[in-house]
């Protein structure tokens, strides 16, 4: 979502759990909601992938770095694809994480995507 859009702050301080979260975690967690415990287990690649845009966002460089390695640690040369076993989530999470990242795509203020191709 752009800076400039409407409402991206107030989104982005209803997510300051998992943003105070990844402050002293290395992997997001496998759940978080209400009740106890409220956070649990070690989410899949693909949530570490899906943060990054998430963690830029709100400035937490450092971890989207620590989230990208631990993407890239799970790439296997030999598929193209990520984790072991690959997973067809993982792969999916991860492709449109990085192509946000990589400037693929983005959503414009109205709502609209932009692709790079169409530039």
């Amino acid at each position: 979502m752009p800076a400039t859009a409407p409402g991206r702050d107030s989104i982005l301080k209803s997510l300051y759990g998992m943003a105070s979260y990844m402050r002293s975690h290395s992997v997001p967690p496998e759940f978080a909601g209400e009740g106890s415990p409220a956070i649990r287990g070690s989410g899949p690649v693909s949530f570490s992938a899906a943060l990054v845009p998430f963690l830029e966002a709100v400035q937490q460089f450092d971890a989207a770095r620590l989230q990208e390695k631990r993407l890239a640690s799970a790439w296997s040369a030999r598929t193209g694809l990520y984790g072991n076993p690959p997973r067809y989530y993982d792969q999916n999470l991860a492709m449109f994480a990085l192509g946000y990242e990589e400037h693929r795509y983005r959503i414009q203020s109205n709502g609209d995507l932009e692709v790079s191709w169409q530039r």
